[in-house]
């Protein structure tokens, strides 16, 4: 139901209707194997019985009955063109949509036959894209959105496990040439126009050799890159080492660990982690991306004084502080083996860089503060631009397998009251320079500024310094226009209703 080619057009055409003016409204496994008796043809016809699709025509089988729902909408009203799903789409009711779509949700059919497995090296190329990305173009990993092995993540990133790979290369191509234009953001057209025919078709081949369990292949066992990324925005900025340089030795292994611990904080280092992020949501790129708070740039200017806690912090120390502010945890202790993994692996994306310098690219670029900061504003641009990933309540996506795709940007899962994050100027310098994903510096500055003021206005765990009285505590570590700690928003005293930092808070 989601795209056909001329033959399933014809095959679709040929098919005899149900009688009409059936008296009920039709089930979803009615309309799926018979159709709605009102001028939509049985969906089996070209999916097949139990949803599994072909070569032509997509795995329904699985699917989020919400992402198919919205491509019937779309069929139905124009948005999304096709000359058989149009007029079947406008024949089905909101409730027959509602009914087929939770109908094939439900359903877990075997792999169709595909007519033969792609060839390795091309599956392999495909899994870079999949897994890594392709920073050199801008383009995000497949995975950050559609979720580990492309499981799918809520209504608006579809599963992408068992679809085959004649019918992803027909959808990229027709986001590639502007034929199809109903994605969120225009997300998948900006990424499609950034890859050739070779990376779409690898790709495609990738998702679908995968197995319909969705398990994901654990970062450690992925040494794909084979050449160096250079961020996009900043020429001049240092380039880390390739993956492919990591040695085969203990040294590497643990340089391995580290990045694995990086970009999937959750499962390698959960006794010091009591939120729902990973270090990688606010390091892009595995810690790689110039302008992203690469770990190469910080590395390198460790030892260095910090104001926060007013002594001279070793990149160690500098870690620990992560864990216990950003990640809403609590701190490796010295020497601990998650802590030497992580400085090796920031130890070897920063080799060749010289020490004690800022090197371009540190940070995120700090924006000129405006006139004004417009909370009211900063929900709108939050609405119609960080929504569909973080979700209308700020509180994240998650794969069906429970692991976090988008971060909650507040409330008990997201960072806490002394993260840096919880600054305005700091998140307003990430937004301009990082989001939306594949489409970083599309915001304006103000909306940046706005946005960051809407996000770090809702409360979050307690700052692991307070002291008993969030004035106070505001006093002596929020004393700025730009920290709405113990400030008052929407009636509440922000803080004041905080839950404890450290605590590991209920399941998502």
């Amino acid at each position: 139901m989601i795209g056909y080619s001329r033959r399933a057009a014809l095959a679709a055409a040929a098919l005899i209707l149900c009688p009409g003016g059936l008296a009920y409204a039709a089930s979803g496994q009615d309309i799926a194997l018979k159709g709605n008796g009102q001028g939509a043809m049985a969906c089996s016809a070209c999916h097949g019985k139990l949803g599994e699709g072909n070569q032509e025509v997509p795995r329904l089988a699985g699917l989020n009955a919400g992402y198919i729902v919205h491509q019937l909408v779309s069929f139905a009203s124009g948005a999304r063109q096709n000359d058989v799903m149009g007029p079947i789409a406008k024949a089905l009711s909101d409730t027959d949509r509602q009914a087929v779509a939770s109908y094939f949700a439900g359903l877990n059919p075997p792999e169709a036959k595909t007519g033969g497995a792609a060839k390795p090296d091309l599956i392999a190329a495909g899994a870079v894209l999949a897994q890594r990305g392709e920073w050199t173009k801008g383009v995000p990993a497949c995975d950050q959105c559609h979720g580990p092995a492309g499981s799918g993540v809520g209504s608006a990133f579809p599963r992408l496990t068992g679809q085959n790979a004649s019918y992803i290369t027909n959808q990229l191509l027709s986001w590639q040439k502007g034929d199809r234009h109903n994605d969120p953001l225009g997300l998948m057209k900006g990424v499609a126009t950034k890859l050739d025919k070779t990376q779409i078709e690898s790709v495609a081949a990738y998702y679908a050799s995968l197995p319909l369990s969705g398990k994901a292949t654990p970062a450690i066992a992925t040494p794909f890159r084979t050449e160096a990324a250079k961020p996009v925005s900043t020429p001049a900025a240092f380039t880390p080492p390739p993956e492919s340089a990591i040695p085969n030795n203990e040294f590497g292994k643990m340089v391995r660990l580290g990045e694995a611990i990086f970009t999937d904080t959750q499962h390698y280092a959960p006794g010091f982690v009591g939120n729902s992020l990973q270090c990688a949501n606010c390091h892009i790129d595995r810690g790689r991306l110039a302008n992203a708070s690469p770990l190469w740039a910080a590395y390198v200017v460790y030892p260095a004084y910090r104001s926060k806690n007013k002594h001279v912090n070793t990149f160690e120390e500098r870690l620990q502080g992560c864990f216990r502010f950003s990640m809403n945890g609590k701190a490796p202790p010295a020497g601990d083996k998650v802590l030497v993994a992580l400085q090796t692996y920031a130890y070897f994306l920063a080799k060749g860089a010289p020490t004690g310098v800022s090197l371009p690219g540190r940070g995120y670029p700090r924006l000129k503060k405006p006139a004004k900061l417009d909370y009211a504003h900063g929900q709108e641009v939050y609405a119609s631009h960080c929504a569909v990933c973080h979700g209308a309540e700020g509180q994240g996506q998650f794969s069906a397998q429970g692991d976090t795709v988008f971060p909650p940007l507040w409330g008990a899962h997201s960072y806490n009251w002394g993260a840096g994050m919880h600054s305005i100027s700091t998140a307003a310098a990430f937004i301009k320079a990082n989001m939306p994903l594949g489409e970083a510096g599309t915001l304006s500055d103000q909306d940046s500024w706005d946005v960051a003021t809407y996000i770090d206005s809702h409360d979050r765990p307690q700052d692991p310094r307070f002291n008993g009285s969030v004035s106070e505590t505001r006093k002596k570590y929020h004393n700025s226009a730009m920290s709405m700690y113990g400030q008052k928003v929407n009636g509440v005293v922000l803080g004041e209703n905080s839950p404890p930092s450290g605590t590991v808070p209920a399941p998502h």
